[in-house]
């Protein structure tokens, strides 16, 4: 009787140090689960903290940035590092907090980055809007230049023509030749012996001083010279026979002018008669005259 109570007391021993253990057992699993649960929940927000840095990084790599080169440097230190992370078989609480301190270092590195970069980039763009305003400023420069210069020609220009000489009051007077010698007018073709031609040269400030060729051609009703004696090369590149030629000491004020021009009048014939004055090689005045 002693013998079986003494199992019966050891049976209940074993079965409560059993239930001990399992208890102990299941307990301990449970925490052990959690544990690797919270290791893995750690990881992967490593991972996605890793993500977000490697995308910021994207993007201001993709804005051509000054430190691209240095930016991309960082970036390929955290690639690298995020899969380290992915890679990893085990983890335990020490290497998930010597990750933590290594992207707290990364963080502290790239905000350095970022302000540099986003210091840059405000600099940058403000040399892009001096530019711009010096681009717009030399334009308008430029433009009012082209218009100093445009009113410049034309200035040039109006003064060319202000300083081009006039002549006026052509009058040409046909003469015959009487026994005596003396001139008197008449106005038959068939007895007109000499052409006196008069003009005057007008005062203008504007003209350049000096000796000046006044070249006097006579054209018939058939646009024949009368009594050419020369040739000269006017301005324009034409050559032209005239009928006479005088020279002409001008000072910017009016200057009278008289030609005699000696004819043979078995040449001269009945109509209008054309007369071209012309100075410095082109023609600054016309008059025509009739012959009966």
């Amino acid at each position: 009787m002693e013998n079986k109570k003494s199992n019966k007391i050891i049976i209940g021993v074993l079965i409560a140090l059993l239930l001990g253990l399992l208890g102990y057992m299941y307990v301990n699993n449970t925490e052990l689960q959690k544990s690797k649960a919270f290791l893995e929940d750690e990881k992967v927000k490593i991972e996605h903290d890793l993500d977000e840095m490697i995308a910021k990084l994207d993007t201001a790599i993709d804005d051509n940035s000054t430190l691209s080169e240095e930016l991309k440097l960082e970036r390929e230190d955290i690639v690298l590092f995020r899969d380290s992370v992915k890679n990893l078989k085990k983890t335990n609480y020490s290497i998930i907090r010597r990750y933590r301190k290594k992207i707290k270092a990364l963080e502290n590195s790239n905000a350095e980055l970022f302000k540099a970069n986003d210091s840059l980039r405000v600099s940058n763009q403000f040399l892009t809007n001096e530019i711009d305003s010096a681009r717009v400023f030399i334009q308008s420069q430029t433009a009012q230049l082209d218009t100093l210069n445009l009113q410049n020609t034309e200035l040039i220009g109006k003064i060319e023509v202000g300083a081009k000489l006039q002549v006026n009051s052509i009058k040409t007077v046909p003469m015959r030749e009487r026994n005596s010698g003396k001139l008197s007018e008449t106005s038959r073709a068939s007895r007109t012996d000499a052409l006196r031609i008069s003009f005057r040269i007008a005062e203008n400030s504007l003209a350049d001083e000096g000796e000046k060729n006044a070249l006097i051609q006579v054209l018939n009703p058939k646009g024949v010279v009368v009594h050419g004696v020369g040739e000269e090369v006017l301005e324009s590149g034409e050559s032209m026979i005239y009928t006479d030629k005088t020279a002409v000491t001008y000072n910017k004020q009016n200057i009278d002018v008289i030609s005699l021009i000696e004819v043979n009048r078995k040449e001269m014939v009945k109509g209008i008669h054309t007369v071209n004055v012309f100075l410095g090689g082109q023609l600054v005045a016309r008059s025509k005259f009739a012959l009966k």
